[in-house]
């Protein structure tokens, strides 16, 4: 795991009650394309024992976290499934190891891949064809996917990497990964929960950084009365959304303004 490039993550305490995360890729892709290859290896498309596979893994258990993590971020890529007494590659797994129309389908079976699991699609309609907020900001965006904060560091490292991995992430942290007529053709996996410990992560500062980096550089700012600014932010559809501010409109006013947003805002 790496530590986040510049702010730091503040020390909160952990409450009793329980909170519910949505399952997110542990492993990168890369690991798990690793793993369909001694799944196939050892059964072909076919079921591959898991004692076979542990053995090949030098790992002694199923319960073994590496094994376990493994094989449900394979599952959350798209490429493995469980049978009643192994694993086996799926058609997607198969075809990455072994592509019969070469190196561009596979890149794009990779990118497949990598806009699997639901959690990244979240992130994918934000960001795609654009640059991608600095670490702090992503790890709050994956709290607020209703990751837990213990594993927000894995969840974001293990995206980077996949992003990386899938040739969809550029030199300047560029995410373009669905052609602009290719948009509604994601395949959605159910979110399904998991239970981690509450906690309180994003404080204030980091909302308002949230908002600042939300703004693009095509945002204008105009005075329309003595104490009155509105901005005119750019969206994604062309059109523009307005928003007035009062002089003096503070970090606390800005709390305020995202929680209204998220609540008129449609999914």
């Amino acid at each position: 795991m790496t530590e986040n490039e510049s702010e730091t993550v503040p020390n909160v305490s952990v409450k009793k009650s329980r909170e519910k995360s949505v399952r997110y890729p542990y492993y990168h892709l890369k690991e798990c394309v690793d793993f369909v290859s001694i799944v196939h290896g050892i059964g072909g498309k076919k079921e591959a024992p898991v004692d076979s596979i542990l053995s090949k893994m030098n790992l002694t258990s199923p319960e073994t976290k590496r094994f376990k993590y493994l094989l449900s971020t394979s599952e959350l890529f798209g490429l493995v499934e469980k049978t009643k007494m192994g694993v086996k590659p799926t058609e997607i797994g198969t075809l990455i190891l072994y592509p019969p129309n070469g190196e561009a389908q596979r890149k794009k079976l990779l990118i497949d891949a990598f806009k699997t699991p639901q959690i990244y699609q979240k992130i994918i309609e934000r960001y795609d064809n654009m640059i991608l907020p600095n670490k702090t900001i992503l790890t709050n965006i994956f709290y607020e996917l209703k990751l837990a904060r213990n594993v927000l560091e894995i969840a974001v490292d293990a995206f980077i990497e996949s992003a990386q991995y899938a040739n969809v992430l550029s030199s300047d942290n560029r995410l373009t990964v669905i052609a602009s007529d290719d948009k509604k053709s994601i395949t959605q996996i159910p979110l399904s929960e998991e239970t981690y410990p509450d906690s309180s992560y994003v404080d204030n500062k980091q909302k308002s950084e949230m908002l600042q980096q939300s703004l693009s550089e095509e945002t204008e700012i105009s005075k329309t009365s003595s104490d009155v600014y509105r901005l005119e932010i750019p969206t994604l559809n062309g059109k523009k959304a307005t928003i007035s501010l009062p002089e003096g409109f503070k970090k606390e006013d800005i709390d305020i303004l995202i929680g209204l947003l998220k609540v008129f805002t449609p999914e």
